[in-house]
C-alpha cells in the first residue's frame, strides 16, 4: 500500500529546511570564527607615557612610559637629575595584563579627551601625557600637555563668551559671560601615571629620586 505523498512531501520539506538552517548555521559560524582568528592574529599594541619636567629641584625630568605588544606588556621609569646624571628603571616584558587594565583606567579618567592647557598655577612642573593604540588594523594617537594639575583640578580658569551684535559694535565688556574651566582629569591621570605598577616597583622609584637628590 503506498504511503500518503503529501505526507512523504512534507516530511521532505522538512528535512530539506533543517539541512538548510544547518549549511547556513555553519557558514555563519565559520565567517564568525574567520573573523575571531583574524583579531586574535593581528597585531596589537598599547603605548603610554608622561614625561615631567621640573624647572627647580634636583631631579631635572622623568619619563614614565608603559606598553603592551601583542599581550605582552613591559613598564620603564627614567630619571635625569640637574646635573646630567641619567637613571633608567626596566620591566622586561611579560604576559600580563597589568598594563591593559592601567590603559582602561586612563581611558576611564579621560586620556582620549583631555587637551592641552596653557601654563597655569605652578609653572615650574610641566607634563606632557601620550598615548597610543592598535588594535584590529585601527590605530589612535593623542599628546597633550598641561602645568599643575591641583590648580586645574581646583581652581581652574575662566572662559569668556563675547557675543558681537551689528547693531552694537562695541560689547558691553560689563555684561560678559564666562564659564569656569575645573578639570580634575589632569590631576587623576598624573596620578595614575605615578601609582602604576607593583610596591617593588614604585619602591624602586623612590629609591631612584632618593639617590637623584630630591622627591616628587
Amino acid at each position: 500500500m503506498l504511503r500518503n505523498p503529501v505526507s512523504l512531501l512534507v516530511t521532505l520539506a522538512l528535512l530539506a529546511g533543517l539541512a538548510g538552517m544547518w549549511w547556513l548555521f555553519k557558514a555563519n559560524e565559520s565567517g564568525r570564527y574567520d573573523a575571531a582568528r583574524r583579531i586574535a592574529e593581528s597585531p596589537s599594541a598599547i603605548r603610554l607615557s608622561m614625561v615631567v619636567r621640573h624647572k627647580i629641584g634636583a631631579i631635572a625630568e622623568e619619563d614614565f612610559r608603559m606598553a603592551d605588544i601583542n599581550g605582552a606588556s613591559s613598564s620603564q621609569y627614567r630619571a635625569v637629575a640637574r646635573n646630567g646624571l641619567a637613571i633608567k628603571l626596566d620591566s622586561l616584558p611579560r604576559e600580563t595584563y597589568d598594563v591593559s587594565f592601567f590603559f582602561e583606567k586612563t581611558v576611564v579618567d579621560g586620556i582620549w579627551e583631555l587637551a592641552s592647557r596653557p601654563p597655569r598655577g605652578d609653572t615650574a612642573t610641566s607634563y606632557a601625557i601620550d598615548v597610543y593604540q592598535l588594535t584590529a588594523g585601527q590605530h589612535g594617537t593623542r599628546r597633550f600637555s598641561f602645568t599643575d594639575p591641583h590648580y586645574w583640578a581646583t581652581t581652574g580658569g575662566h572662559q569668556f563668551h563675547i557675543k558681537l551684535d551689528k547693531n552694537k559694535p562695541v560689547p558691553n565688556l560689563l555684561e560678559l559671560s564666562s564659564t569656569v574651566l575645573v578639570e580634575p582629569r589632569y590631576q587623576k591621570l598624573v596620578d595614575d601615571f605615578r601609582a602604576f605598577g607593583s610596591p617593588e616597583f614604585r619602591a624602586k622609584i623612590a629609591a631612584i629620586q632618593a639617590r637623584l637628590g630630591g622627591s616628587t
